[in-house]
């Protein structure tokens, strides 16, 4: 009875160490996206309209290949 309690202990830890997810790479990238008339505006402007980034979070997952036999 032991024996088989501790098969399924053992089954339960590896398929959960399977199932979790590692995060490689975290990062944010942000892209210029204002033009010049619009870079113009803001300067001369009081109400300034365009922020001239473009912002994106990236999270890259690492990938995990099941082998069959």
């Amino acid at each position: 009875m032991k024996k088989i309690l501790f098969l399924l202990a053992m089954a339960f830890i590896t398929v959960g160490a399977y199932a979790q997810q590692h995060v490689v790479k975290d990062e944010v990238k942000t892209k210029k996206t204002t033009t010049v008339g619009q870079k113009f505006h803001n300067a001369f402007s009081k109400h300034k309209h365009y922020s001239g980034t473009k912002t994106k979070h990236i999270v890259k997952k690492e990938k995990h290949v099941a082998v069959r036999s």
